[in-house]
This record gives structure tokens, sequence and C-alpha cells, in this order.
């Protein structure tokens, strides 16, 4: 589980009180909020907020602060809706998800930097009907949808039960878990709480957390946490079985040792070749050494086929380390070539190359004069500029043509 879902959990589990500068929603009569056919509405990012979780949320934008301000001294019910992209900073209708949950704002704190933190409860799912307004900030007319629900069977109650001892171990075996949400998910006694409880904890992005949201047949919805549930439960058990194997091997051996034998014993968990990495950074060393890099640049490939030894082989980093490595292998290092500065003849290699680009070839024999009158200067760095396909590399292939290059 990620920080953000271990916040989400920790605020499902206990909300601490914030500063003095609070204000405390209120309930409507028998303790159960009502929620209007309209509401105002609340874009989130990078969440998705079901029914009965608590949730702190960080309220900055000028739209929502507004919202705040007008709809708390009437109702304290608001709606929320995930944004489809985390990044829009100033999201219409259309930017967000249409199914959405009404929360209750528990707590508002305003905050020394104009910021406003509120602590929210989710309600119900709802949908959105009609908008009705878009500024100051949106509003909309909702619908509030029945869950559907299977019928009662020891079938059903099996898969419940499943659910609930497999996220019970899962959150006994996550470390920073709080202590009290084991008990919570055995306390909870029906299904439908239960899958509001987990898939807001569940290590899967936000677009599949909404499709949860949105799916109103419990018993899929049940069966798709399900499977979730036992694929982080089967990765948490076998890290739990390396990090014993590898423990009991650790003693008195150093920090390098102990983590090169917890990567050997992912790849046998996995069933992946052991000496792959070990292979291809000898052939890159040899490789290397052929090639004879001055000192300073063999240091730093040193340093870098030392880190292969850390790093899985199917790691992206893996094989960005190998491209730097055989570009290094790869240069001329110790091939060197005298330059040809005849200007009639690279001026008809380049008019041979290339058609018109006249004020480019001019300035790439200006160039070359320069190094013909000056040999020992340090001359100017060209650089070309140009979308793809406009003929940069084959100029540079063209000049090293006329100079002879290799």
């Amino acid at each position: 589980m990620s920080a953000k879902e271990l916040s989400t959990l920790q605020a499902n589990v206990e909300t601490k009180p914030g500063p003095e500068s609070t204000i405390a929603a209120g309930m409507e009569k028998g303790g159960t909020p009502n929620i209007p056919e309209e509401l105002s509405i609340l874009p989130v990012r990078g969440i998705v907020v079901f029914p009965g979780t608590i949730i702190p949320l960080n309220i900055q934008r000028a739209a929502s602060l507004k919202l705040l301000d007008d709809t708390l001294p009437r109702t304290k019910v608001i709606g929320l809706l995930t944004q489809r992209d985390e990044g829009n900073e100033e999201p219409i209708p259309r930017d967000l998800y249409s199914v959405g949950t009404a929360a209750l704002v528990l707590k508002l704190v305003r905050q020394a930097d104009d910021n406003v933190l509120i602590i929210v409860q989710g309600l119900r799912r709802f949908s959105l009907r009609k908008i009705v307004a878009t500024s100051p900030f949106v509003r909309a007319e909702i619908d509030l949808p029945e869950s559907i629900l299977p019928p009662a069977s020891k079938e059903w109650e099996a898969t419940f039960r499943n659910l609930r001892d497999s996220a019970a171990r899962l959150f006994e075996l996550a470390p920073d878990a709080p202590e009290q949400a084991r008990l919570m998910i055995l306390n909870i006694e029906t299904p439908e709480q239960l899958a509001d409880f987990l898939a807001p904890n569940l290590n899967v992005d936000v677009a599949q957390k909404q499709a949860l949201l949105e799916e109103l047949d419990v018993e899929k919805r049940v069966r798709g946490i399900q499977k979730q549930i036992s694929a982080q439960l089967e990765i948490a058990e076998i890290q739990q079985k390396l990090q014993k194997d590898v423990a009991s091997q650790f003693a008195d051996a150093q920090r390098r040792a102990y983590l090169r034998s917890q990567i050997k014993a992912i790849q046998r968990e996995l069933g992946e070749s052991e000496g792959g990495g070990e292979e291809q950074a000898q052939q890159l060393r040899a490789r290397l050494e052929e090639a004879k890099p001055p000192e300073e640049v063999m240091k730093q490939a040193e340093r870098e086929l030392k880190r292969l030894d850390f790093i899985p082989p199917a790691s992206p980093e893996f094989s960005v380390i190998v491209s730097y490595i055989e570009i290094i292998a790869d240069l001329p290092w110790n091939k060197l070539s005298e330059d040809n500065l005849d200007l009639d003849q690279a001026q008809k290699i380049l008019d041979r190359d290339h058609y018109d680009l006249e004020k480019v070839k001019k300035r790439l024999i200006e160039y070359l004069a320069v190094r013909k009158l000056n040999p020992q200067g340090h001359g100017a760095i060209l650089c070309f500029l140009g979308p793809p396909g406009v003929g940069k590399t084959s100029l540079g292939q063209s000049i090293a043509d006329a100079l002879g290059r290799k």
C-alpha cells in the first residue's frame, strides 16, 4: 500500500482533533444527514472517496474555497467528484467523472497560509443528473442509485467471510497499517460496507477505483476487490517469506551482501535467471577495457557497473545504465585521424549531399576555414537546431566525410 492509501486508512480508523479554529459539522434529525437533490460539487484529484470513508482534504483553489464559504452555512453535505486529469487546475464539469460520493463535512480548519483543511465522511454514491451552475463553482442535480444486492446464500456468505479474512491478514502483514485496522475489518458486518472500506486502500490506480465506485452490483464489486486483495496478499506473504529466508542468513554479513542475497531470493521466487545481470556486467566491463577510455571516464563507468549488482535486470534503470555504458564503450577513444581541411572538397561534398541550405553550408565552410587558419585554437561548438527529418544528422555525417574522419 502507498503512503497516500495508508493515510486514508488512518483517517478511516481515527480522526484526530484539529486546532482551535474549527467548525464542527451538524447532523440532521435522527442522526443521519439528509442528502439534498442539488449538491455543490467539490472536485478532488488523485483519490476516490467512497461511502463510509473519513478522509482529510486540503483545499487551496479559489473556487473550492468559495464553495465551502457559500455552502456550509446552509448544509454540511457536499458532492465529491474525482478529476479525470489530476494536473488540471481549473476543472469544468466534463473534466470530472459523473459518479461520486455525497459527503458530510465533519470539521473545517482554517490554516495560517489561507488554505483550508476539511475532514469529510462519505455518505452515499450519487450520479449527475443535470448541471445547474458552473460559476463560481459547480452545482448539480443528482440521483441516488440503489446498490444491487445478491440473494442470501451460503456461497455468498462464504465469499464475504473469505474477503474479510484475506483483508484482515493483508493489513496484519502491512508494516505501516494502523493496529485497529484488522479489528475494524473483522467487525464489519455487510459485504457492501467491507467493499467500500477496502476499495480506497487497494494498490490500484484512480481509474480502477473509480470503476469500483461506479459499480452498483455489490457481488461484482466484492469479487473485483477480492481479486486485488488476493494478489496483494500473495505478494505480501512472499515478501515476508523472503525476509525470513534472508534474515536467517544475515548473521554478521555486511549490508552489501544482504542486499545481493535478497535480490537473488526474489529472482528464485519469480523463476528468473540469477546470472543474467552479472554476465551482462562482465561483458560490458570487457568492452570498456578494450575501448580504453580516459581514466576519469573509466572510473565513472566502473561506478555504474557496480550499481548493476543491486538492480534487477527487469528494472528500467538497469536498461538505462547498460545503454550508458554501451555508448561509452562504442566511442572511438583511441582512434585518431588527421583532418582534411580542403575547403573546395568540403564545399563539393556539402553541395552533393544537401540541396539548398546555403546559409548553413556557408557557416560550416567558415568554421572549417577558421580551423585551417588556426589549427591549435579552440573552435566554436556548432549546434544544429530543427525538427526531425530536416538534415541535422546527415549534415554532421557530411562534415565528417569532408574532414576524412572515421
